[in-house]
Order: structure tokens, then C-alpha cells, then sequence
């Protein structure tokens, strides 16, 4: 497992070792995990903006999504169609919602494409099985003191639920501690950076 130094001198433009034409046989889907206020849409607009040779998947919620948000908000009625129709690759139930990754990242991985994608814990298992070595599991982290600041800024919580969040998050880091995770504490582009050094490991040229 690695642990990326987010103020690792790694330029953001894009570059040959990470850049994936097909046949290059780099196809990894990098399924990007963490609690909620750490940054991950954040850092998936910033990975858009900077690295667009990387294809960021939006997922399918049965809820109205934020303008941040890369997701795309059905109805509870629409997902289950959709569900039936064999129109995911992977889905997942938690806090009361259905969630989905579309066929489309299948399609992607087979042209040999690096996919990111915001994931979710309870459904890494299901992930691995369904993905095996293409799937590149990465805990996005921040400093607590830091991701207090966030929930706070948010306004969506009480002081008792952002200590609760907190606590959660804690929890989610000492259980994957077999996954490669890199710090979202500081400027987003440090993060970026830390994520392309990850993929130079994971996809040598």
C-alpha cells in the first residue's frame, strides 16, 4: 500500500506515462472511497478540469443531486428499471438510497481507458469481484481538523453530528488500511499530483 505525499512536486499537465490510447493496456478503474466532506467530488472536478484523458463515470442516486455533485438523480422507480434492465455494473443500497455505476464503464475499461469513479466502502467487495486487477481501490483522506472545517463551512450538521462523522471516518480509515490513500488536506492540485504519481505505480508505461 502507498501513502503519497500531497506536496509531491508532480506536475498536473498531462504526460505519456499516464496518458492511455488504445491498446496502451492500462485500463484501471480507480474507485475513489472516503467520508462524506473530504473533497471527493471536488477533487473528481479538478481531476476533469486538469486531466481530461482520465474519464470521470458519474454514478446513478435515487435523491436530487448538488450542483458538485457527479451523479445523475433518478427516481426510485427509474433506478429499479434501470436495475432490471441489467443497466448497471454495480450498485449498492446505503443511508436510505440506491446508488449505481453505469455499463458505460465496462465499455470504457475495455478500450483500455483509466475510469474514476466516486465508489463506496459497502460496495468494495462486490467491486473487487466484479473488476478483479483492474480495480485500484484509494481511501481520499483529510486532516480531522481540516475536515471539521469543511462539515461546519457545509452548515448541513450539528457540532454532535459532525463529531459523529468524525468519529465514522476514523472508523473507515483503520478498516481500509490495506488501501493505497492519498491526503486531500491541502490545494487540490496536490491531491491531483498525488493521485498521477499513484497511477505512474499502478500503470507503468
Amino acid at each position: 500500500m502507498s501513502r503519497t505525499d500531497p506536496g509531491s512536486e508532480v506536475s498536473t499537465e498531462s504526460s505519456a506515462e499516464t496518458r492511455t490510447e488504445p491498446g496502451a493496456k492500462k485500463a484501471r478503474l480507480v474507485y475513489l472511497m472516503g467520508a462524506s466532506g473530504v473533497g471527493k467530488d471536488t477533487l473528481l472536478g479538478e481531476v476533469r478540469r486538469h486531466r481530461p484523458e482520465w474519464l470521470v463515470a458519474h454514478r446513478y442516486i435515487t435523491r436530487p443531486s448538488g450542483t458538485s455533485e457527479n451523479c445523475v438523480s433518478l427516481s426510485a422507480e427509474e433506478f429499479e428499471r434501470r436495475r432490471r434492465l441489467g443497466l448497471f455494473c454495480l450498485d449498492w443500497h446505503a443511508h436510505g438510497l440506491d446508488y449505481g455505476l453505469g455499463i458505460e464503464i465496462p465499455a470504457w475499461l475495455e478500450r483500455d481507458q483509466v475510469v474514476i469513479v466516486n465508489g463506496s466502502r459497502r460496495a468494495l467487495a462486490t467491486a473487487r469481484e466484479c473488476f478483479g486487477e483492474r480495480l485500484l481501490p484509494v481511501l481520499v483522506t483529510a486532516q480531522p481538523s481540516v475536515l471539521r472545517e469543511r462539515l461546519i463551512q457545509r452548515g448541513r450538521e450539528t457540532r454532535d453530528e459532525i463529531q459523529a462523522r468524525l468519529c465514522r471516518h476514523q472508523q473507515l480509515a483503520a478498516t481500509l488500511d490495506d488501501v493505497d490513500r492519498i491526503d486531500n488536506s491541502h490545494e487540490l492540485r496536490h491531491t491531483v499530483a498525488a493521485l498521477q504519481a499513484l497511477l505512474v505505480t499502478e500503470c507503468p508505461a
